[in-house]
């Protein structure tokens, strides 16, 4: 006990305190990276529930409700894309002949009845100016347009469907790396994860960026070069080997960007 006492007063002596002890490397504890390894939080309700518009056997359930008795092989599909809510699909008459017109119906997918319902039937004329129809404000849903071309003598020219999908507007991502230290030599293998409904457009090359001891600059990065090529789906990752020889010792940050306004960087220690 006596040996405690003394211990004790030897530290109020030399000054020293119990913060002191287990302060943390202050190198370290300065280096703060404000942008998010992940957007935000999993919103598994939307992503058990999103429609899937690339999953085959859904798109089969969807044919076969439009289609019914009548046969796929005198439709020609035309369009299969994601639209946002209120975006705009436009029909041009005037590739009609002349004296033609299109019977155009626009229809929703009805998830429960596993039916399609009719939002709007048109019928479009030759001389017509363009006919816009007006996504609704609704997400998550699947729309098919129907479009047939009728001559002046009343004959089918041309049956055309559209596929329209519009996906819960939910952003979100990962960014992750296989380690958090490296050597000069080593590769690094950077993987994005799509967290969210909506699809990421990303590809080979990555942006970097390393701390000067105040604050993140870029860092020219000679060899890689961002390029969009990638399409990364609902529960899907991309991956990509980024070679490490021209890196000097330090931290740095690679920074994903997602879309105009959001991104996600993972940092990392070159020794």
């Amino acid at each position: 006990m006596k040996n405690i006492y003394l211990f004790l007063l030897f530290l109020l002596l030399t000054g020293c305190s119990s913060d002191e002890i287990t302060k943390p490397d202050v190198k370290g504890e300065n280096i703060h990276n404000e942008i998010p390894q992940q957007l935000k939080a999993v919103d598994k309700t939307k992503l058990n529930t999103a429609i899937q518009y690339t999953s085959k056997s859904y798109l089969d359930l969807l044919d076969s409700a439009f289609f019914g008795d009548r046969d796929p092989k005198s439709f020609q599909q035309t369009i299969h894309r994601l639209y946002r809510p209120g975006e705009k699909f436009e029909i041009n008459p005037n590739t009609l002949s002349r004296g033609g017109r299109y019977e155009v119906r626009f229809l929703k997918f009805n998830d429960e009845e596993r039916a399609f319902e009719t939002i709007l039937e048109e019928t479009v004329h030759r001389d017509d100016p363009l006919f816009t129809i007006q996504i609704p404000d609704d997400e998550n849903v699947a729309y098919y347009i129907e479009q047939i071309a009728i001559n002046k003598d009343n004959e089918v020219r041309k049956q055309e469907y559209h596929r329209l999908f519009v996906p819960y507007d939910e952003l979100n991502a990962k960014i992750d790396l296989d380690k958090s230290i490296y050597s000069q030599g080593d590769t690094m293998i950077v993987t994005l994860k799509n967290l969210g409904t909506v699809e990421i457009s990303t590809g080979y090359g990555i942006i970097l960026e390393k701390w000067n001891g105040e604050g993140w600059e870029p860092y020219n990065f000679g060899q890689m070069v961002p390029a969009i090529a990638i399409i990364v789906r609902k529960n899907e990752s991309f991956s990509q080997d980024v070679k490490l020889d021209e890196l000097e010792k330090g931290t740095y940050r690679v920074i994903e960007e997602l879309g105009e306004n959001e991104k996600i960087s993972v940092s990392f220690t070159m020794e």
